[in-house]
């Protein structure tokens, strides 16, 4: 094989890889209804929201903060000022709040929120991989996907938020078992089936 060809055939390559880094980092098209990808048919409860200023202005808020507790609530936790620009990479659009099933006897209710993230996935796993934010920390993989915890004073005593992040999808998970957050991990992989299926 001459050189001409060698070199031919590796600019022909990164070309390839280039088209297909630059679609996955900007060019990921919006799936309406994506979010229920990762919420399990087992969940009694599911809300879908247009955008986080939506959520923020339903129903919902009121069980949210319920959940929260320590008096706190979701309109302060995220208000804009607060979140800087992460509120824009994790819930830029569509996002679906759902109540899981008790998994144990005696627990708390566990709630997750699923969030379309699409071509920001690359940007936010970046941010989250090299955040200084206190009380931040990364618990690892399950399958590919990355999971970290947030301690903060901001929720109820005993109770532990996740997060994780797939290619397209940002999870979040309150709950008191912070392995609650594999159920949608799970889930998104089809490992169980999710709610669109049950509909």
């Amino acid at each position: 094989m001459s050189k001409r060809l060698k070199l031919g055939g590796t600019i022909a390559l990164g070309a390839v890889f280039t088209a297909v880094v630059f679609y996955y980092s900007f060019c990921q098209p919006f799936i309406p209804g994506a979010v229920y990808d990762a919420i399990p048919a087992q969940a009694t409860f599911t809300y879908k929201a247009e955008s986080l200023e939506a959520l923020l202005e339903s129903p919902v808020c009121t069980q949210l903060d319920r959940a929260l507790g320590a008096g706190n609530s979701m309109k302060a936790l995220l208000a804009p000022n607060r979140l800087g620009g992460w509120a824009k990479l994790a819930v830029p659009s569509e996002i679906a709040v759902a109540d899981l099933p008790l998994r144990h006897v005696g627990q708390a209710k566990s709630w997750a929120a699923v969030s379309w993230v699409g071509w920001h996935s690359p940007w936010l796993r970046w941010k989250l991989e090299h955040s200084r934010t206190k009380g931040l920390s990364f618990l690892g993989k399950h399958a590919a996907w990355p999971v970290w915890k947030y301690e903060t004073p901001d929720v109820a005593r005993g109770m532990s938020l996740t997060f994780a992040l797939t290619d397209n999808l940002f999870m979040a998970c309150l709950s008191e078992n912070p392995a609650d957050i594999l159920l949608l991990l799970d889930t998104y992989d089809q490992r169980i089936a999710p709610i669109k299926d049950s509909k």
